[in-house]
């Protein structure tokens, strides 16, 4: 299989390379044996834990007890005594209302681990004001009329120009407008948001905090830039994505706090977006079978979002705590493509197989293993 000459470095065992069909993909440098450790990944990107999961997996090393609640939440008091300079600590105001800014953890050293991060009372700040911000919309959210809305926007035909006017309209009309506005003004103009948009909102709040704290020559964030984005295909297939994106991109507009409201801009916050659609790893519940765990929600790993799909694949994918880990299951030669399972889907037939990665990766897959089953019905 023909390459282009490789174009990001991730790891010493294998290149990534542009393909002369299209996208890029993960190749072996050298030959290499069952159970060599291709790939370990130690620090995502973002990580958005799913709503009906919020109180149950720890937001550090994503452990989950089967339903059980995690019981230890931050305090504020320790937070601005720990993570505060002496000459700053009188000058931040504890109220007596804190709600843990909506992190959970399994145990006291996994909370002592999460804010041990450099600068991490950043972003622990912005979650509780998205927090605080959420809840006060609690009396005006109706579940019935957001299904109505969400039918009618899902009938609504979207194209690249109608996206594209959107945007146009946010930066031209309603930000001018907005910064003309009082604080006090500007939260009352808000949108409501519900669940999705709200998880959204700390999503795209911790990408940016970890951008804004990452070296820009650094593999994570070459990686992260080169990502191929879905936004034009998945915003086609599910046209409310563009009434959310809204919502959340004019959240954020308003509430961010002013140590990361300058990276938000239009074009960041739209790869940010585009980028997760077919690029993000599930967060699965370990130690059970695939047609029987939870997806406890998802992550962004860019230095590991280049290995392509196969149903047949030679790269296995393990998470580990908060690490993901990657390791051949076969013996490979230099050159050879290496590949994982994207889903869990070995086990469906082949036509499930490909409705699944179409409807999710938008693509048609043609490993070996899909071309001689097909073969073989036909």
């Amino acid at each position: 299989m023909e390459t282009a000459n490789t174009d990001l470095i991730v790891s010493p065992l294998f290149d990534v390379k542009q393909t002369t069909y299209g996208g890029r993909a993960c190749f072996a440098r050298e030959d290499s044996k069952e159970g060599t450790n291709i790939l370990s990944v130690n620090r995502c990107l973002s990580s958005s834990i799913s709503h009906e999961f919020r109180k149950e997996v720890c937001h550090n090393c994503l452990k989950y007890n089967n339903g059980k609640i995690m019981k230890v939440k931050l305090d504020r008091n320790q937070l601005v005594d720990d993570l505060l300079p002496d000459g700053k600590k009188e000058q931040v105001s504890r109220p007596k209302t804190f709600n843990g800014a909506g992190l959970w953890f399994c145990c006291d050293s996994c909370r002592d681990e999460y804010i041990s991060q450099d600068n991490i009372i950043e972003l622990i700040e912005t979650f509780e004001t998205l927090l605080a911000h959420f809840q006060s919309q609690a009396k005006r959210r109706n579940t019935a009329s957001r299904i109505e809305e969400e039918h009618k926007l899902n009938e609504t035909f979207m194209s690249p120009k109608i996206i594209g006017s959107n945007w146009s309209m946010i930066e031209k009309d309603w930000i001018p407008r907005i910064d003309q506005l009082k604080a006090s003004k500007k939260a009352r103009m808000l949108p409501l948001i519900y669940e999705e948009e709200y998880q959204c909102c700390r999503f795209v709040a911790q990408t940016l905090f970890n951008l804004k704290y990452t070296d820009p020559n650094s593999v994570l964030m070459k990686t992260f830039e080169a990502l191929q984005s879905n936004e034009q295909s998945r915003i086609h297939k599910f046209p409310i994505l563009l009434d959310s994106q809204t919502k959340v991109f004019q959240t954020l507009y308003v509430l961010l706090p002013f140590s990361l409201k300058p990276l938000l801009t239009i074009s960041l916050f739209r790869h940010i977006l585009g980028s997760e659609y077919g690029n993000a790893f599930g967060i699965w519940q370990d130690g059970e079978s695939n047609d029987s765990r939870e997806y406890l929600g998802f992550w962004i790993v860019p230095q590991a979002s280049y290995f392509n799909h196969s149903c047949s694949p030679n790269v296995d994918k393990k998470r580990i705590g908060n690490k993901l880990t990657f390791t051949l299951n076969s013996n490979v030669v230099a050159g050879q493509q290496l590949c994982i399972d994207y889903s869990g889907i070995l086990s469906l037939d082949v036509h499930k197989r490909q409705e699944i990665l179409s409807e999710n990766w938008f693509f048609q897959c043609g490993c070996e293993k899909c071309q001689l089953e097909l073969q073989t019905i036909h």
